[in-house]
């Protein structure tokens, strides 16, 4: 009978303790970063080349860069397209080919703005992996829309890839 007492007792300041430590709680958040050091770095800037438009024809074109070339609508041809790349260093999961936008984008990488130039656009960045930590970018179309007459010039500006694992 003195064992029942005892671990009544003992039971009895355990829930005792439990309880004062109940109401005498605080819940704090904790925050934390972590940060890939992925050293992306541009090695060669992308150069859409020459497009040559023909333009008395005002009912749109564009022009796939990425494999053939072949022009459409009022562009004649795309000249000394040079592509731009990068190194990254990032888990083999990031090492594959893919669209920089979207929601079916590359797993890793995202292009945030798509430059325009001359009432012309470019459409769907591309991330070409190559080896190593090595890639390429380009777009892989460029065109422009019906009733649109793009203007002649020398233009520049720039893209962001930005790494988003």
């Amino acid at each position: 009978m003195k064992k029942y007492i005892l671990m009544l007792g003992v039971a009895a300041v355990s829930i005792g303790s439990y309880c004062a430590y109940a109401g005498n709680s605080a819940t704090m958040t904790v925050t934390a970063t972590i940060a890939h050091d992925v050293s992306l770095s541009v090695t060669h800037d992308l150069n859409m080349g020459t497009l040559t438009i023909d333009p008395s024809y005002t009912e749109g074109g564009w022009v796939k860069a990425y494999d053939d070339f072949a022009p459409s609508g009022g562009i004649i041809s795309l000249t000394g397209l040079s592509v731009g790349t990068f190194t990254a260093n990032v888990p083999d999961s990031c090492k594959v080919n893919g669209i920089a936008e979207g929601t079916d984008a590359h797993p890793c990488f995202i292009v945030e703005n798509e430059p325009s130039f001359g009432n012309t656009h470019f459409y769907e960045p591309w991330i070409e992996y190559i080896s190593g930590n090595n890639f390429e970018f380009q777009y892989d179309f460029w065109g422009y829309d019906d009733g649109v007459v793009p203007t002649s010039g020398d233009y520049s500006g720039s893209v962001t890839i930005k790494y988003v694992l």
